[in-house]
């Protein structure tokens, strides 16, 4: 019990040391968030892009074994 308080205690002190820090030092802050954000968001379209061009192979490959399975059926 007594390892909680004081790992709370040390989150509680370090979060206002950081919240006082960006504070101080908010135009530097400023300047490093308008220059992430773009970095941010062009990663995470090109996520995006990965995960549909995989989810479209995926389903090609259902559609294309669809096909096989239902044209031996046609022939039996």
């Amino acid at each position: 019990m007594k390892g909680g308080f004081r790992e709370l205690l040390v989150g509680l002190l370090l979060t206002a040391f950081g919240l006082a820090g960006i504070g101080y030092f908010i135009e530097p802050v400023l300047v490093i968030l308008k220059g992430i954000i773009p970095l941010v968001v062009l990663l995470f379209g090109a996520l995006l892009v990965m995960i549909g061009l995989s989810s479209l192979r995926e389903k090609s490959e259902e559609f294309e074994n669809w096909e096989t399975e239902s044209g031996k059926e046609g022939s039996e």
